[in-house]
Parts: structure tokens; C-alpha cells; sequence
């Protein structure tokens, strides 16, 4: 087990290289000018050309990738060329906000999915079962922002602002700054609203997989075989069924997971959290390669280490599965 998780942090190594250097050359091609952001329009070339080398804008395309990958080796994750702080700090504050919101609408995607998912199986081709997989397939073709300004016109304005639109509150200890607000019951109300917009989407998609899953395994002889012993409907359905067909499951999570981070750019800044989302959609916009790139390399960590962590689960739910 430990060769084949050390092979695969070895792989990991090539991936995000190839993940950084797509992003860097795509950035670079683009039409625009960072440095004309950064200056204004009325600027002085002289003063842009001035600029452009120190921040080496004027080298090669493969000579400016050598010289980022050469400072990430030794933990440098660039300056921001507009701000001028170093990136790396502004990506650890803003991930756990990403991270909480990641974590809740998983969660709430799970409490909807797995029941949704298990009525439907138990009972095919009723109501329940084509309730579930209705929602499901609403669920699914809704997008993200359409159902964060549900959610706002419902409890942010038709209740009298029984949540809050916008802003975040920090958990206790979590605050970056000596100023900012810091509280579990403000947090919770803060971001409810977008782990629900967020996580729907996945529940419907868990939903229709899980109920595939668990119509396969109930079939199967073992489950059968558990019946015929006298064990009641609970423990077969939850022990021997649901167990086993959450390996597809937890391999479309470890994806999710993923995905999720593309997702919350949306979620974030129509929340407006600052979040990693709101962090990356900003440094595009104003086309600061810095915090591009950390933002990338951040996303392609989340991506193959998520992958690793799926594989790993397997053999916790299969103990017939085993990596040599």
C-alpha cells in the first residue's frame, strides 16, 4: 500500500505540471496587457517597459514558466502584481471559506441523495421512486446561479431577510484579520443559502447514480443470502447493500469535489464570499498571471489528490479490493 500511494504522489508531480503550463501559455495568448491594468490607460511606455521587466513579462514565454516552476520549488507562489502581496497568503486565507462550503454542500448533497437514492431503489416504479428520480433529473438541469437567486428572492427578500444575501462571518479562529467578525451562529446563516445552491445539483446527480447502484446490488446473491438468514430490512439495505454500491458513488464525489471548486466561482460572487472562487474569477478578470497560476495549481492538487483519496476509500468499502 505504501508503494503504490507513494507511486502515485510521484504521478501526481508530472499532472499538475502539465495542468500549470496549459494555463500559463493560454493566459499569455490571450489578447490584453496585465501591465495596462496595473498602470491605466494613460501610461508611459517607458514606464510600462520598466514594469514588464521587473516582473519579467518581457522574457520568453518558456524562460517566464522556468523561472515561476523555479520559485515554487522553493515555496514561492509569486507576488500579485496588482495588490502585491504574495499569493500563496492570499490563497490560504481565502480556502477555508472554499473549503467549508465544499464540505456543506457535499454533506447537504449526501442527506438528500441517500435517501432519495435508497426509496427509489426499495421501490421501484411507484411514486416514491419517480419522485425521486423527477427531482433528480430537475435537480440536474438546473444550474447553480439559477437556484442561488431562488434562494435569495425566497429568504434574503420575500422573508423579510431571514438570511443574509451577501457577506460571510468567519468561524471562531478562522478570522485572517484582527477586525473581521468571528461567529458560529453568523457563519451558519452566512452560508447555508450558497451549500444549498451548490449542493443541489450534486444530490440530483449522487441520486440517479445511487439508486442505479443500489437496483444492481439488492439483486445480487449475497443480499438475497442475508435475507434468507432472517436479517431484518434495515441492516441488509444499510450493511451488506448501500456499502457496496457506494463504490460508483464515491468515485463521482472524489469528482465533484473537484468540479466544486469551479462551481463555487459562481456560487461565490453571487454571494459574494470571499472565497477561492471569487479569488479566481477576480485575478482573471483583471489578468493577474500570479494569482491565475496559484489559483490553477490549487485546482489541479484538489483534482489528482481527491482522485487518490477515492482510490484509498475503496478498499475501506470492498475489503476484496487491495493495492499492491
Amino acid at each position: 500500500m505504501r508503494v503504490y500511494v507513494l507511486r502515485r504522489l510521484l504521478g501526481i508531480v508530472p499532472t499538475v505540471l502539465m495542468i500549470t503550463f496549459v494555463v500559463f501559455v493560454m493566459m499569455r495568448s490571450v489578447p490584453g496587457d496585465p501591465v495596462v491594468a496595473l498602470l491605466g490607460d494613460a501610461y508611459d511606455e517607458q514606464d510600462a517597459i520598466k514594469v514588464r521587466a521587473s516582473y519579467g513579462l518581457d522574457q520568453p514565454i518558456l524562460v517566464q514558466y522556468a523561472i515561476w516552476l523555479g520559485k515554487l520549488a522553493r515555496g514561492d507562489w509569486g507576488v500579485s502584481y496588482m495588490t502585491g502581496r504574495p499569493v500563496l497568503k492570499d490563497v490560504l486565507v481565502r480556502l477555508p471559506v472554499t473549503l467549508e462550503l465544499i464540505v456543506l454542500s457535499m454533506a447537504v448533497a449526501l442527506a438528500i441523495a441517500v435517501p432519495a437514492a435508497i426509496i427509489g431503489a426499495l421501490r421501484q416504479n411507484t411514486w416514491a421512486d419517480y419522485t425521486a428520480t423527477t427531482i433528480a433529473m430537475i435537480g440536474v438541469s438546473i444550474p447553480e446561479f439559477f437556484i442561488g437567486v431562488l434562494l435569495l428572492l425566497v429568504f434574503s427578500i420575500g422573508l423579510g431577510g431571514l438570511l443574509p444575501s451577501s457577506g460571510w462571518t468567519y468561524l471562531p479562529g478562522t478570522c485572517p484579520t484582527m477586525v473581521c467578525g468571528a461567529s458560529l451562529w453568523g457563519n451558519a446563516q452566512h452560508v447555508l443559502l450558497p451549500a444549498i445552491a451548490l449542493g443541489v445539483g450534486r444530490a440530483a446527480i449522487l441520486t440517479r447514480l445511487l439508486r442505479a447502484s443500489m437496483l444492481e446490488v439488492i439483486r445480487t446473491e449475497y443480499v438475497t443470502t442475508a435475507r434468507a438468514k432472517g436479517l431484518s430490512e434495515r441492516p441488509v439495505v444499510l450493511k451488506h447493500a448501500l456499502k457496496n454500491a457506494l463504490i460508483p458513488t464515491v468515485t463521482v464525489m472524489g469528482l465533484q469535489v473537484g468540479f466544486l471548486i469551479g462551481g463555487a466561482i459562481v456560487v461565490e460572487t453571487l454571494f459574494a464570499m470571499p472565497g477561492l472562487g471569487t479569488f479566481g474569477i477576480d485575478a482573471i478578470i483583471a489578468r493577474d498571471y500570479q494569482q491565475v497560476q496559484g489559483f490553477a495549481l490549487l485546482t489541479a492538487l484538489a483534482f489528482v489528490v481527491m482522485n487518490l483519496v477515492v482510490d484509498l476509500t475503496y478498499t475501506f468499502l470492498d475489503p476484496r479490493i487491495r493495492y499492491a
